[in-house]
């Protein structure tokens, strides 16, 4: 591993770049309410595609550099990233292909396609040159690249730095809700209970929703063994049903958690997905505080553990590719508000740290 001095992600992408709500950073470009008004789709829906590929061609106009005619993303899940591609690839008609990578040393190197039509899947970050060589590349090319763990903090190298951030978070938000009723071990269990593929179907793999259900566990509103009880038995529907349930009891038990269940619920019934605005403020202090952190004296592998770094070998292909006169757009499903907290400091594409890759 070394080190490539320190940036920021807008070193490349600019202010092209958007996040969960896909409203860009870049005021000239059209987003999600311009496009389809009162909807939140996400990664690999249909009408996220629809929405990515007006944005990049409003990008491209800007540009004045003709219309896009191949396609590449970059990402490190296939079901988010690579289904993102598929459906963009699909609905667009243009040509191109995916590179999806989570980094497993422990394992033998692997680079190859996958049974999707266009998707590579990589063990190995450093397999991103092997992709760039195989594809061509210019001023008719649009590259959506991931930022968390793809472009920062990379899957299998770097990732658990966001991760903390995410938790530590979480933790402090539940805490400052139920103040001297928060149990720490009650926390934890109910935590890492819920936070587990067999639930997703309930929490959509949702922190704010996971955060609620530990603040409604530590408040004695609905326990972790009933909630699971619930789910099991087919008593509760879904998340919905979790928000009613939790409304009603907090009114009967006359619980101090009122205005705070009364707030998450007008949020999330009108259709916002992240209603713990708190949490994901506080998310996006801990996440700026891992960035640039560690001194310029640590070696590669050490900062890999002290601070949230932006991937070398894309880093290097993003400037190649830019150089090639490519549209470069960065596509996050990271909440605006952990992404650029309250607008008083910058956002996480623009925070300055050190570059590390092979």
């Amino acid at each position: 591993m070394q080190i490539y001095g320190r940036h920021a992600v807008a070193d490349v992408l600019g202010d092209f770049v958007a996040y969960r709500n896909i409203r860009p950073i870049d005021a000239r470009l059209p987003g999600l309410q311009d496009i389809a008004p009162n909807t939140q789709p996400r990664k690999g829906d249909d009408a996220y595609a629809n929405v990515a590929m007006t944005i990049l061609n409003a990008a491209q106009s800007l540009r004045q550099a003709g219309p896009i005619q191949r396609f590449m993303m970059i990402g490190d899940t296939r079901q988010s990233d690579g289904g993102t591609y598929l459906t963009i690839a699909k609905r667009s008609g243009w040509q191109g292909a995916a590179f999806i990578c989570d980094e497993k040393r422990s394992e033998d190197p692997f680079y190859g396609i996958s049974n999707d039509v266009g998707v590579y899947t990589s063990n190995r970050w450093r397999h991103i040159d092997a992709f760039a060589a195989q594809h061509a590349v210019d001023q008719h090319t649009a590259i959506l690249i991931d930022l968390d763990k793809t472009f920062i903090g990379a899957r299998g190298r770097n990732h658990q730095l966001i991760d903390a951030a995410r938790l530590t978070a979480l933790k402090s938000a539940v805490t400052s809700v139920l103040a001297n009723n928060y149990n720490d071990t009650l926390f934890s269990e109910t935590y890492h209970r819920f936070n587990q593929p067999r639930f997703h179907r309930f929490t959509g793999d949702n922190q704010d929703f996971l955060a609620f259900i530990c603040v409604m566990a530590g408040g004695g509103i609905v326990t972790p063994d009933g909630l699971q009880s619930m789910l099991e038995q087919g008593i509760m529907r879904d998340f919905s049903h979790y928000v009613d349930l939790t409304e009603a009891r907090i009114q009967t038990f006359k619980s101090p958690l009122e205005d705070f269940q009364r707030d998450f619920a007008q949020l999330y019934r009108a259709g916002d997905m992240t209603p713990f605005k708190a949490f994901r403020y506080i998310e996006y202090t801990e996440t700026a505080a891992r960035f640039g952190c560690a001194p310029d004296d640590l070696d590669a592998l050490d900062l890999l553990t002290r601070e949230i770094v932006i991937t070398g070998e894309l880093w290097q292909i993003a400037q190649q590719w830019q150089a090639q006169g490519a549209l470069l757009f960065g596509l996050s499903d990271k909440p605006d508000e952990a992404a650029c907290g309250t607008g008083e400091g910058a956002p996480i594409h623009r925070l300055v740290t050190h570059v590390v890759g092979t």
